[in-house]
């Protein structure tokens, strides 16, 4: 199925606001079910691209960057692989299977990316200290572009040069540039789980987080399992803080007695 030049150069595009909007705005057309709907409807083939959105949003359950950790890119393989199925009339689990290699290589396009931000950031810390405020949102646009360019170019790469181009990255790709990016993808959910924690009130709930690293490492309990039991632990403390509050309220302030007239 042939697709027009323009139907090509709005996939392009969207592909870098996609990012935008994952960041930024939000609503929710970043998900990999949506891009893969939105590439389709764009293309001319909806059915396909629910297909391949639908299943590639499957493979994110469960799966989510806290603490800026980097995982499949399945948003962007949902594009690619739509796009690139119907361009060359391929079934649509082909496309799935085009996609997951182009969100494997993205995991290190996405640490590339959160280490260059860094500069951005310090950018705008030394002119918060100079007390150049009127410099911030340059720093703050700067990396929104840098962000979006880090989908929108590889997006555009793989929709202009097909699956080949896909296969000759992980080709051209050193061993040494990999190992690296893959040991910079492991340090930075640490170190932003760390910073999480810095801003928890973490002192005050020192026992839950016990029980939970003991769950996680020692018991090794899915974190599904673990996210229920601290469900019941919340609400369990909860309640108490309520019935605290409550009988607190019924104790007169004068302590019971009151005073003469």
């Amino acid at each position: 199925m042939g697709v027009s030049s323009v139907s090509t150069v709005l996939v392009i595009i969207f592909g870098f606001l996609m990012n935008y909007e994952r960041w930024i705005t939000c609503v929710g057309l970043w998900q990999a079910l949506m891009c893969g709907t939105i590439t389709g409807l764009i293309c001319g083939d909806l059915q396909t691209g629910l297909y391949i959105g639908g299943t590639l949003q499957l493979m994110t359950l469960g799966i989510s960057s806290f603490g800026g950790a980097s995982v499949p890119d399945y948003p962007v393989a949902a594009i690619v692989g739509t796009y690139l199925a119907i361009t060359t009339g391929a079934s649509p689990e082909v496309g799935v299977t085009i996609g997951v290699p182009v969100a494997i290589i993205m995991v290190q396009l996405d640490v590339l990316n959160k280490t260059l931000n860094i500069f951005f950031q310090h950018g705008a810390e030394k002119d918060v200290a100079k007390g150049d405020f009127h410099r911030i949102p340059m720093w703050q646009w700067l990396g929104n572009i840098f962000t979006m360019v880090s989908t929108g170019v590889p997006i555009m790469l793989a929709v202009l040069f097909g699956q080949g181009l896909v296969e000759k990255v992980f080709e051209i790709i050193p061993e040494w540039l990999l190992t690296g990016l893959q040991v910079a993808g492991g340090l930075l959910p640490v170190v932003g789980i760390g910073l999480l924690l810095r801003t928890m009130p973490v002192k005050q709930n020192v026992a839950p987080l016990i029980v939970g690293f003991v769950f996680a490492s020692y018991l090794g309990m899915p974190i599904l399992g673990i996210a229920l039991l601290a469900m019941a632990w919340a609400f369990v403390s909860f309640k108490n803080s309520q019935k605290t509050a409550v009988s607190t309220a019924a104790v007169p302030t004068d302590g019971g007695i009151e005073g003469d007239e």
